[in-house]
């Protein structure tokens, strides 16, 4: 069986986490479910092809990685 890697055991960790607290289970099912909106919203409402839709929520989402990332390591 393949062994998990940082970011999964991370992922797994949050995940126990968060059925022991409310709070974090609901700062992570918003963000968990967020993207899953905004695509929903830019093709069901906006008329966005899915291939542009699922593209474009996949920058935005690179975007804040970066952003955190540089704000963690300043």
């Amino acid at each position: 069986m393949k062994q998990p890697n940082t970011q999964q055991l991370r992922a797994l960790r949050l995940s126990a986490l968060a059925r022991d607290n409310k709070v974090v289970n609901a700062i992570r099912s918003s963000i968990t479910k967020a993207p899953d909106a905004l695509v929903k919203e830019l093709m069901d409402v906006h008329g966005w092809p899915a291939h542009e839709a699922l593209c474009a929520v996949q920058q935005l989402q690179q975007d804040v990685l970066d952003d955190t990332t540089e704000q963690a390591s300043a």
